[in-house]
């Protein structure tokens, strides 16, 4: 029981994201109607919302092959040729973490988006030597960008995409229905009580949504029993998956955060050098959900805990919490994007 096979295969079986598929799927009948592949697009947004799902969508809606690549993987230009001279009419390409791509595999690229050709260098040539590349035709194919990190994405390259799709965290009903279909595919009943829980500490995220429900199948299976809602919580409690969806590492960080900065401010350099992660995984990884859950607020002095951290971090450390910070405001959030915090 994977991930992979309860990936929908068309817009009416994918769950959420409505403005989205609406626009995808405008734009996926016009295609069809003028008989062109889709315009080049770009998928935005945290892991495990669907991006390769909807890439994989793309690929079926337009009766042709997806072909996935990650951009840190493409190594020589060569590879990513290879790639290009492979793919057929309305084919997919799907690269991942795009904006991770190499500068000579950006440049490849924006020939093979705007003309359908590859040009490639010939050895020992130059721009001095007058040297002409190769130009190499190629089919007219779809690529579908994915990033993580929008604004590390070059301008010469964003520009040559025909639309951008934000992914946003999914809603606890959507979730539901997530965990519903899934259980409806694989043929296990699960109740509607345990669905909603599962869905309420998957923190917005399909794919951790999926992987509970994998867990509490297990033991449910384990135990010989239906997905019940004393099975899922028996598991919930195995994985430490409190009722806001918080794991170990969470936990860690707030437990830092409250007990060695008294709350903040303080920046992700010293929280992740306090907890031992680094500091991607602070701001990336555990960051965005505590966010999310209001439970943490990105100021221009640094990240503070709010009341509701304060109130959660106080339960589970049975930790007095400070008066001051269960009566005083909750900090302003940061508007300005991109601005560091001091360390």
């Amino acid at each position: 029981m994977e991930e992979r096979n309860f990936r929908p295969q068309s817009l009416n079986d994918f769950i959420g994201q409505t403005k989205i598929k609406q626009t995808l799927g405008l734009m996926l009948n016009s295609a069809r109607i003028q008989g062109q592949p889709l315009e080049h697009i770009i998928l935005f947004g945290g892991a495990g919302l669907g991006k390769t799902s909807l890439a994989q969508i793309v690929a079926n809606e337009q009766h042709a092959a997806m072909h996935e690549v990650s951009a840190p993987s493409i190594e020589r230009l060569g590879d990513l040729i290879s790639i290009l001279v492979a793919l057929r009419d309305r084919d997919v390409l799907f690269i991942d973490e795009i904006h991770a791509a190499r500068k000579e595999a950006q440049e490849t690229l924006y020939s093979a988006m705007e003309d359908f050709v590859a040009n490639i260098p010939v050895k020992g040539g130059s721009a001095e030597s007058g040297a002409a590349p190769l130009i190499l035709p190629l089919k007219r194919f779809t690529l579908v960008g994915a990033t993580t990190d929008f604004g590390l994405l070059p301008g010469p390259l964003r520009a040559r995409f025909g639309h951008l799709f934000a992914l946003d965290l999914y809603s606890v009903e959507e979730l539901e229905q997530v965990v519903l279909r899934a259980a409806r595919l694989a043929d296990v009943l699960i109740d509607r009580a345990s669905a909603r829980m599962l869905a309420e500490r998957s923190r917005g995220t399909p794919r951790i949504a999926l992987r509970l429900f994998r867990r509490a199948y297990d033991v449910a299976v384990s135990l010989g029993d239906d997905l019940t809602l004393e099975v899922t919580e028996q598991a919930m409690a195995m994985l430490e998956i409190d009722a806001l969806g918080l794991d170990d590492a969470d936990r860690r960080y707030l437990a830092a955060l409250a007990q060695t900065y008294q709350g903040g401010p303080v920046g992700p350099k010293s929280l992740a050098a306090s907890t031992g992660f680094d500091e991607a995984t602070v701001t990336q990884a555990i960051e965005p959900w505590l966010l999310r859950a209001g439970l943490l607020a990105r100021t221009r002095l640094g990240r503070r805990l709010t009341r509701l951290g304060w109130q959660h971090t106080g339960e589970f450390l049975n930790l007095s919490v400070p008066e001051a910070a269960l009566t005083e405001a909750d900090p302003e959030q940061d508007t300005g994007i991109g601005e560091p915090d001091p360390e």
